[in-house]
């Protein structure tokens, strides 16, 4: 049996995995939707909402989230820039101050709005073009079989390593463990809710993430969710964060 699971796991390359992966990451260029942040902590639960936009550049891409609730923070908003090989960069716009600011490097691994999700995760986290992956084993995730990678990042980031379980029917991430750099478990993300936008594009319109070192839970969640409009690039501009 073992010999029998080292031969099938042989069949294919991490690295031909990884392409597969982003074919079907790229198939969305660009998308707009309402998201609600429900954020656990013991008996507490705070949620946020926002709008998100997204459009990509190829492996690069920007994204832009308006805060609706809390009220008192409705109207805020985030610019995040994710370029390959990079940092991300972010912004944000305090409409009461009518002020645009960068986030500091430094910031981008601290809590979205007291969520188990930080700002770099927000951008995607690292660029699987910035990890160096490896095909671990393979393992049977809610009734569908999924191949086992890991990811290391090239460079010096909060996480040390990443563990994703690629389904094998699409190539979809359906779970992801998140170390930080001594091995230890810092979170864990499960995408859910699955659904076909049309010609095959898929996308998770629900995800978990329970933290290992708080006993948090965070739930991200989806609606309204349109892609593929060409959205202008203007949208995703500094500038664009301060017109009202």
């Amino acid at each position: 049996m073992i010999a029998l699971a080292a031969v099938l796991v042989a069949q294919i390359s991490a690295g031909a995995i990884v392409a597969r992966v982003k074919l079907q990451e790229l198939r969305i260029e660009d998308l707009q939707a309402s998201a609600l942040l429900e954020i656990t902590t013991g008996d507490e639960v705070k949620t946020r909402r926002f709008a998100l936009s997204l459009k990509r550049e190829g492996v690069d891409y920007r994204a832009v989230i308006v805060l609706e609730e809390p009220r008192a923070m409705a109207g805020t908003k985030f610019l995040i820039q994710a370029q390959r090989g990079k940092r991300n960069r972010e912004w944000a716009y305090f409409p009461d101050l009518d002020l645009v600011r960068s986030i500091p490097g430094k910031s981008q691994d601290d809590p979205f709005l007291g969520s188990d999700i930080t700002y770099a995760d927000l951008a995607g986290g690292a660029h699987l073009d910035d990890l160096l992956h490896e095909l671990i084993g393979e393992e049977v995730i809610d009734g569908e079989p999924c191949y086992i990678m890991e990811g290391t990042p090239r460079r010096k980031i909060v996480y040390g390593k990443f563990r994703g379980y690629i389904r094998k029917k699409d190539f979809m991430n359906v779970r992801a463990l998140f170390f930080d750099r001594n091995g230890e478990l810092m979170k864990e993300a499960t995408m859910s809710d699955i659904r076909d936008l049309g010609d095959g594009t898929l996308l998770a319109h629900r995800i978990e993430v329970k933290n290992a070192m708080t006993d948090s839970t965070t739930v991200l969640t989806l609606s309204d969710v349109r892609i593929n409009q060409s959205l202008s690039p203007e949208i995703f501009t500094q500038d664009a964060l301060s017109r009202k």
